[in-house]
């Protein structure tokens, strides 16, 4: 405990360092912003791992109105040699008009598992390869609301599962891998006063995914997801942040596609996937308070409930979890933090990123 503990505090520290200060932003063509970060973190499943991150924010169109689009990208390998490309990206056209998010990636990664619903089987490692690629797109309707469409692709190769396992049997869905491609209609609700880092306004996102062998997936499915934020000033340097997400799915659902408990940015202080089915809704508050210069504080809590359509919630009922953080404004203009976390659940989980959590 105490030497993660230590290790936590020197991968903050190096966040700092090598991402500031803001007078070494490169300025590229076209008004790109370039910062690059190192990351650090470590795992059980992976040990040390370490890699590099890039973000760039720019305005598609300049003027006082067009939020500032962002892209990020992030390169890892593992001790464990697993190794990961992360793209995520958030781009407003002029007048906010248009809004596209969504990520390209590509994952050789390690999980655990656990079973599923909240009846434990003895932890499971499993290897995983997957591209995964998610495109939101939608179309102001009338001020602050939006209408869109998505899709969603990810082709789970599991490469390797523990012998004498759940997984190895073949019999869980998914298991033997599976793809997944899903389209759907969005529905988009957005008064926030500033996009990397709200003070105050709301944030509701409703999506829905239709997963057919007709659009090439292996199985059947459909998944609904919801996302409420809201964000007040309490004092001057201290803002409360809520957020309330609900996945709900139906149909023939890999394993490897359910709602899932913990993360770095849901239910902090579980790891994610030790509790998973079919639906999934939970609550999350945080407290973010100015300290000095740069920095920042935070501390979090959160509870969950988990089921299916027979059983809901599942024994034991309510899942918590609390932790407190660190953050470093290292874009004093978007306001974009490095975040450094603490979680307490059913483990003490560690975190190192960017953005908040919500």
């Amino acid at each position: 405990m105490r030497k993660l503990l230590v290790l936590f505090c020197l991968c903050f520290i190096s966040f700092v360092v090598f991402a500031s200060p803001a007078d070494s932003v490169k300025h590229l063509p076209k008004k790109i912003q370039l910062r690059l970060v190192p990351v650090i973190s470590y795992a059980p499943e992976t040990r040390f791992l370490i890699g590099l991150g890039g973000l760039g924010t720019f305005q598609l169109h300049k003027d006082s109105v067009t939020h500032h689009s962002l892209v990020e990208a992030f390169v890892a390998y593992t001790q464990n040699k697993q190794d990961y490309i992360y793209v995520p990206y958030w781009l407003y056209t002029k007048n906010n008009n248009y809004y596209f998010e969504g990520e390209a990636d590509y994952y050789n990664y390690s999980y655990y598992y656990w079973g599923i619903g909240t009846d434990r089987v003895p932890k499971e490692l499993f290897n995983v390869g997957f591209p995964r690629l998610s495109i939101n797109a939608y179309r102001k309707i009338i001020p602050h609301f939006h209408a869109g469409i998505d899709y969603y692709y990810e082709n789970d190769v599991i490469s390797k599962t523990q012998e004498g396992g759940q997984l190895s049997t073949g019999e869980i869905t998914g298991s033997k891998g599976s793809d997944n491609s899903g389209a759907g209609i969005d529905l988009l609700y957005d008064t926030r006063d500033s996009v990397y880092f709200p003070h105050n306004g709301w944030y509701i996102k409703v999506l829905s995914y239709f997963n057919s062998p007709t659009l090439g997936s292996t199985y059947s499915y459909t998944k609904y997801t919801s996302d409420v934020s809201y964000y007040t000033t309490i004092t001057k340097g201290t803002v409360l942040a809520l957020n309330e997400h609900t996945q709900l799915t139906n149909g023939t659902i890999p394993f490897n596609q359910m709602a899932l408990v913990g993360g770095t940015k849901q239910i902090r202080g579980y790891y994610a996937g030790y509790y998973r089915d079919d639906d999934l809704t939970f609550l999350q508050a945080e407290v973010r308070m100015h300290l000095i210069g740069r920095f920042a504080v935070v501390a979090f809590g959160s509870g969950a409930l988990l089921g299916n359509a027979h059983v809901f919630p599942e024994s034991p009922g309510l899942i918590t979890a609390e932790g407190v953080g660190v953050r470093y404004n290292y874009n004093v203009k978007h306001h974009i933090n490095l975040r450094g976390d603490i979680g307490y659940g059913k483990s003490v989980e560690y975190y190192f990123t960017i953005q908040e959590a919500f």
